[in-house]
C-alpha cells in the first residue's frame, strides 16, 4: 500500500497536534488543584534526568560505573560542578563538550 506523502505528513501532524491540543481545550476552563499542578511541575525535570542519566551511565550499551571505561562519568561530574557554581548554561555546555572531547581524544 503506497500512501501519498502529503497524506502521511498530514496524518503525522494530526497525531502530533492532538495530544498537545486536547488537554488545553479540556483543561482551559477548569481550575487545576494545587497538588496536581505541583506534581506536574516535576515532570520536565524527571524526564530530563532520565534522559541524561541513561546516557551518562551506559557506555557501549552496558551499565558502566568505572571511570576508566566510561569516559562520560568524570566530564559529567565536572560539568555538574561548573553548572552549580556558575549557574551559566553556556559555560556548562562548553565545559561539558570540551572535557568529554578531551577524555575521548586522550584515551
Amino acid at each position: 500500500m503506497k500512501l501519498n506523502p502529503w497524506t502521511l505528513i498530514l496524518g503525522m501532524a494530526i497525531v502530533t497536534y492532538l495530544p498537545r491540543m486536547l488537554p488545553m481545550l479540556v483543561l482551559s476552563k477548569r481550575t487545576i488543584p494545587e497538588t496536581l499542578a505541583k506534581w506536574m511541575s516535576f515532570i520536565p525535570v524527571s524526564i530530563f534526568s532520565a534522559l541524561i542519566f541513561s546516557d551518562i551511565f551506559f557506555w557501549s550499551g552496558d551499565l558502566t560505573l568505572d571511570p576508566l571505561t566510561n569516559f562520560k562519568l568524570i566530564p559529567s561530574l565536572l560539568t555538574a560542578c561548573v553548572a552549580y557554581y556558575t549557574k551559566s548554561l553556556l559555560i556548562s555546555m562548553v565545559v561539558g563538550v570540551t572535557s568529554l572531547s578531551l577524555f575521548i581524544y586522550l584515551n
